[in-house]
């Protein structure tokens, strides 16, 4: 039985720091003179978990930022630069990410202006009540499982170069367990400090899954030999010198899978000290 396994690294390059276990992957690219620039890079929900504001008489999903002291209004995002979707029609948080997908596109990236640098982090939101967005409402609630992006500090900027791949080749299904493969990568940032770097399942678990629900044939990841999921930190120099790590995949199964081709994804990203 030959098997061939290629394990795709989805790798987002600049910042978000919660770990969740489905929602919107989402983090800034640039937070600049009160504009922010953000990506959508992943989103992934289950057949059955609902639509928070389903049979509202409007709802909208969308990207804006969480203050310090209240909540966003997602009138800049959605009312001024079409960073919204309505929603109320849809049952579940799987069909608000497909209708996404179909009229936005993942990813997806956009821009809006916020109201202060007392803005915290970028995610994804659904407005709490059935009115359109306005400024006075910010009354915002994250939509659910949605990874809110920690803005990063003024002029910092933090960037991971990988290859996209982890090939394994073919292997028959006696070299399953144990079998690893490593690539190198580097890390940087226009200002010395201190990051962890996180790598998980898009899912936000440690065992990346090549047979979705049954759970049985998956791949770890490690970083500098240190696992990957619970993250490990690095102290840079900043003016952008790299600093190279590895990333190695392990490949385990509690039964041996059956023979075919199989892929899986998961995700590297970086939070701030």
């Amino acid at each position: 039985m030959l098997i061939k396994l290629i394990g795709t690294m989805i790798i987002l390059l600049n910042l978000f720091m919660q770990q969740v276990r489905a929602g919107a992957y989402v983090f800034p690219l640039s937070f600049d003179n009160l504009q922010v620039v953000h990506r959508l890079a992943g989103w992934e929900e289950n057949e059955t978990d609902l639509n928070p504001c389903y049979k509202w008489p409007s709802c909208y999903v969308g990207l804006d930022v969480m203050y310090r002291s209240h909540a966003p209004s997602m009138y800049s995002s959605c009312a001024l630069n079409n960073n919204c979707l309505r929603i109320e029609k849809l049952r579940t948080r799987r069909e608000v990410m497909e209708a996404w997908r179909h009229a936005k596109g993942i990813p997806y990236t956009g821009v809006f202006n916020v109201e202060s640098r007392q803005a915290t982090c970028v995610g994804m939101f659904y407005i709490d009540q059935p009115q359109h967005p306005t400024p006075e409402t910010r009354s915002a609630v994250k939509f659910p499982g949605s990874v809110c992006g920690e803005l990063p500090p003024e002029n910092q900027s933090c960037h991971v170069i990988l290859p996209l791949e982890i090939n394994f080749g073919v292997l028959s299904s006696v070299q399953i367990n144990d079998t690893a493969q490593e690539i190198t990568g580097q890390l940087y940032c226009s200002l010395a400090g201190t990051v962890s770097v996180f790598a998980e399942s898009l899912l936000g678990e440690r065992q990346i899954y090549f047979d979705g629900a049954r759970r049985n044939f998956y791949s770890t990841l490690a970083i500098d030999n240190q696992d990957a999921w619970d993250g490990v930190t690095f102290t840079l120099q900043g003016n952008n010198v790299r600093q190279s790590f590895t990333l190695k995949a392990t490949l385990g199964a509690k039964s041996l899978p059956q023979a075919g081709n199989y892929t899986a994804s998961g995700i590297i990203y970086i939070s701030y000290l």
